[in-house]
């Protein structure tokens, strides 16, 4: 579909821009001649600054085709909803034959100087950038992508971290049971592993690097946890050891002073007969 005249008609009716900030866009524009005379033509804009035209103007042959291009200047700020009220205008005369781009003169477009101008006007219109093939791949092996690498670095780490510390025992804050207590519950690192791989897998993923120091991170913060669980457990056991060791001398006292008191009655007893 194509705007028109009776001398020219111009694709497409409609100029449209797939807006992107910082980034120049160009649209072609194609006018073509249906007469069998020769046709100059200007293209004007309401946006001077905000556009370029290469050619702004110039001479169509009887019967033939003359492609524009208006390229839009690099925009900083995005308008609202891309809506944009910016437009073109072609205008066109019939000229004499062998008439060529560099004679063509301002003149020849004022309607005032008794010239038949025709005119076609055209509105701008910003479009959403289409998406490429490569992007439309990522998003469709996006998951598995995701997926495929975490869950190899999770087994990696998974298997170090068992060789390297088996299982241990950590202290509960939610429960109240003691570390090292064989009351007290006992988490294994490839139960820990696994309940915090479930929740990676739920992150975006950043790249193997990324997600290797991520997993180093936390098998050394468990680390931390279980050596601090162990000094914990040591304290405790020393404490109990003083409590164990305070009773005892306290019993020893008592009985001393009861087998004194004792043989201290049984002497006096025996004086006095």
């Amino acid at each position: 579909m194509a705007a028109s005249c009776d001398l020219l008609d111009v694709e497409p009716p409609e100029l449209q821009f797939p807006f992107e900030l910082d980034k120049q866009i160009s649209c072609p524009l194609k006018m073509s001649n249906k007469t069998d005379r020769t046709v100059a033509f200007k293209v004007k804009t309401t946006s001077p600054k905000k556009y370029c035209v290469r050619p702004n103007n110039g001479v169509v042959l009887p019967r033939s085709t003359c492609e524009v291009v208006v390229t839009m200047q690099a925009q900083t700020v995005a308008p609202p909803d891309l809506q944009c009220k910016d437009k073109f205008l072609v205008q066109s005369v019939v000229v004499g034959d062998g008439l060529s781009a560099k004679d063509i003169t301002p003149q020849m477009f004022m309607k005032e100087e008794g010239n038949v101008v025709e005119e076609v006007r055209m509105r701008v219109a910003y479009v959403m950038p289409p998406e490429s093939p490569s992007e439309i791949a990522e998003e469709s092996d996006g998951p598995q992508r995701i997926l495929v690498p975490m869950q190899r670095n999770l087994d990696n780490g998974r298997s170090a971290s068992e060789l390297s510390s088996g299982s241990m025992s950590l202290r509960s804050a939610d429960l109240g049971t003691e570390v090292g207590s064989p009351a007290g519950p006992v988490v294994r690192t490839e139960e820990l592993l696994k309940a915090t791989g479930r929740a990676a897998q739920t992150r975006t993923y950043a790249g193997p690097d990324a997600q290797s120091l991520e997993l180093q991170a936390l098998i050394a913060k468990l680390a931390e946890e279980k050596d601090s669980a162990l000094e914990q457990n040591k304290k405790l056991r020393n404490e109990l050891e003083l409590v164990r060791r305070d009773a005892s001398r306290q019993g020893v006292s008592l009985l001393f002073v009861l087998v004194s008191g004792l043989l201290s009655i049984i002497l006096g007893y025996v004086i006095k007969k």
